[in-house]
């Protein structure tokens, strides 16, 4: 094997790489193994948590026997099922004409919809409640005024508004993921079906969705996971009218209004959740990899050829306006509205009168406020550098050494990708209050530990895909030349990967501002961030502070996106 021979010539670092492959193993063990023990030993539990006495099968009986959990089960995945179709809709035929058409402004477009990446989920919800909340929805108030009407003609709380927000929110990550296998067809395929008296229907039925189909049912069952794992739309959305799925479930659960947490249900609860999203990852693995099978660049006769989209190009246009307004224009408008009024109030002439910047001066005035932003701040960015060194070791072992080890080790990396964040935080407060000895628990480090396991999958798969360019020549004549296995992997592997490497960094860096799920389980009166201070603020009905929490956290990740730019452009000219 390529591994054991690369072994064989770094004979006088043979222990320290042993010493190394064992480090991240126990490591990964640590991170990935104990919480998923845990929660597996707590569903067998009476009390729901591992150091309780005795052996009971009762909570799997309990939960299982109660019609509710089948509601719940329903609501799940037509939550799933319906917010995968607005983002499949709406992403594939954004892909199709960005990639396919003589769309004007094709570029501008492209960069608009995928900045909206930079509004969180939670702020999208709270948005869209501001704006279609039938009590204060700006939306609704308009709509009633303009048409005469006595009622809201929409509802945001309700499953379906849940749907529409979650899609919202998919959009642009089907886009990324869908634009390549577009822009990748052979138009050859489609001319000789025109040529052959073709029609549209025929050509699109014959040969774009066959070729197509693996690359969307990979985008599907992801955006599918996706909204099976998601607690920030159903959290603010359908908490508060008791429109619950199982990750809104299991929150509300841990925290009840009264009455003691049911860890034992929720435990038996979350070990099906993460079989079924198991079994769903598998089967999007198995889609990817055949997604690889269909290959249509050919060559040099490969020329990708734009549709001509004739008098439908404003009809387009107008299509992609109307997106960004529901995305970007109408979510951010009310949102700032919202954060410079002293109390919520309708977007009216005669109430600019109220507008002042006395919701922003608590980032400097108050310590909660500045104890959250210096949390999330630090939370970020050694998360980020968690999460990119361990992957590059892991990427190291996995794709250079190829050892019988290596898959164990991959697999490991792989498989939090498929536990919820509400279950990873329910887990690790399930270690830390079982292993005491090591002291983190209601700290920001546990959230660290936290976003660490559960990015672990991304940044793995981002390294591989560039350690794999890089030719074995480069190690084999740094051994030659008498560097250890540690010098080669420091001064040569690193400094290649370094654009990976960023990239990951930003990344990771980027949603661990955003994200709410396990901060939100983990958190305590130490260890608050941005996005569980917005929570708080608004659970609390403080409107306009939540919507100021929310600018802030929209700029921030702006900058972010800002670097990785930057940082790009620089990659590219450098390399």
């Amino acid at each position: 094997m390529p591994g054991s021979s690369l072994l064989r010539k770094f004979t006088s670092g043979q222990w320290s790489m042993q010493l190394f492959i064992g480090a991240i193993l126990l490591l990964l063990l640590y991170l990935v193994g104990s919480p998923l023990i845990c929660l597996l030993v707590s569903s067998f539990r009476p009390g729901g948590l591992p150091l309780d006495p005795g052996w009971t099968f009762a909570n799997y009986i309990e939960t299982y026997t109660s019609a509710y959990t089948y509601r719940l089960l329903w609501n799940s995945l037509l939550f799933s099922l319906g917010s995968s179709a607005v983002a499949l809709f709406l992403g594939t035929s954004f892909a199709w004409f960005l990639e396919r058409t003589d769309v004007p402004f094709r570029g501008l477009i492209k960069g608009v919809i995928l900045s909206t990446m930079a509004i969180p989920p939670i702020i999208l919800a709270v948005s869209w409640v501001l704006l279609l909340s039938p009590k204060i929805g700006f939306l609704n108030h308009l709509l009633m005024q303009w048409f005469g009407l006595s009622a809201s003609p929409f509802n945001v709380y309700s499953l379906w508004g849940m749907i529409f927000v979650q899609g919202l929110a998919l959009v642009p990550t089907t886009l990324l993921m869908l634009a390549p296998a577009f822009r990748n067809m052979d138009p050859n395929l489609e001319e000789a079906a025109l040529t052959s008296g073709a029609g549209m229907f025929t050509l699109v039925r014959t040969i774009v969705l066959p070729i197509l189909l693996p690359a969307l049912l990979s985008a599907a069952i992801f955006v599918f996971i996706v909204g099976l794992v998601v607690f920030d739309i159903p959290g603010i959305i359908g908490l508060p009218v008791r429109i619950m799925v199982f990750s809104s479930e299991i929150y509300f659960a841990t925290h009840p209004p009264s009455g003691l947490a049911q860890y034992g249900a929720v435990s038996t609860l979350a070990m099906s959740y993460i079989a079924f999203t198991f079994a769903t990852m598998v089967l999007y693995h198995r889609m990817t990899q055949r997604a690889q099978q269909f290959t249509t660049i050919t060559g040099k006769g490969f020329r990708p050829r734009a549709f001509r989209l004739g008098r439908w190009k404003s009809a387009v246009v107008a299509y992609f306006l109307f997106y960004f307004f529901l995305a970007i224009v109408a979510p951010l408008g009310i949102l700032i509205w919202t954060s410079l009024l002293p109390y919520y109030n309708r977007v009216s002439v005669a109430n600019f009168s109220l507008l002042s910047l006395d919701n922003y001066r608590i980032f400097f005035t108050n310590r909660k406020v500045i104890l959250a932003l210096t949390n999330t701040l630090i939370v970020a960015f050694v998360s980020a550098m968690g999460v990119s060194l361990l992957s590059f070791a892991i990427s190291w072992i996995v794709v250079r050494l190829r050892l019988r080890i290596s898959k164990v080790i991959d697999t490991l990396a792989f498989l939090p990708l498929g536990i919820p964040h509400v279950l990873m935080g329910l887990a690790l407060i399930y270690v830390y209050l079982t292993v005491r000895f090591v002291p983190i628990y209601g700290t920001i480090w546990i959230i660290v530990v936290a976003y660490v396991t559960h990015y672990i999958a991304f940044g793995t798969r981002t390294i591989n895909g560039a350690m794999v360019q890089v030719h074995r020549e480069l190690e084999e004549a740094s051994q030659v030349s008498g560097a250890s296995w540690l010098q080669t992997f420091a001064k040569i592997i690193f400094p290649l990967l370094i654009p990976a490497i960023a990239s990951v960094w930003i990344w990771v860096g980027g949603h661990a501002m955003r994200e709410l799920s396990a901060a939100l389980m983990l958190a305590s009166g130490r260890n608050i961030l941005l996005s569980t201070l917005l929570w708080g603020f608004w659970e609390g009905g403080d409107m306009p502070v939540a919507a100021a929490v929310g600018v802030v956290l929209i700029t921030l990740l702006i900058l972010l996106i800002g670097v990785a730019l930057l940082l790009s452009r620089r990659s590219r000219l450098r390399y």
